[in-house]
């Protein structure tokens, strides 16, 4: 019975967390590199030549770090960028940091879930 609480009080917590935090916004850039300094509620989506090329957001652990995923479905590992009709972003598979902050979350309608 105590482990039952326990996570359903992890999923109510996460369920509050990602209601509370402002939703990421998607800025569509041509090119390939990510700019140097960019707002941390922003999802940066490279577009090279017609091409979805990568995603880049700040870790939402708060660590600092600047991830970059990549879109290119020749690349291994890639992702899959979809923008609803609001302008949301959400990202296909989960992010895992296996290494630094260690960070496992997905991203679902501009918000963060954290696994």
């Amino acid at each position: 019975m105590k482990r039952l609480l326990l996570l359903w009080w992890r999923w109510a917590i996460t369920l509050v967390r990602a209601r509370l935090q402002p939703g990421l916004i998607v800025v569509q850039i041509e090119g390939d590199t990510l700019p140097e300094r960019f707002a941390k509620n922003q999802l940066i989506h490279l577009i090279d030549e017609g091409e979805d090329w990568s995603a880049g957001l700040h870790c939402p652990c708060g660590c600092g770090d600047v991830l970059e995923v990549a879109l290119l479905q020749d690349a291994k590992p890639n992702w899959r960028l979809y923008i609803d009709g609001r302008g949301r972003p959400t990202l296909y598979p989960s992010i895992w940091r296996r290494e630094k902050c260690r960070s496992h979350f997905w991203i679902r309608c501009g918000r963060v879930y954290w696994c």
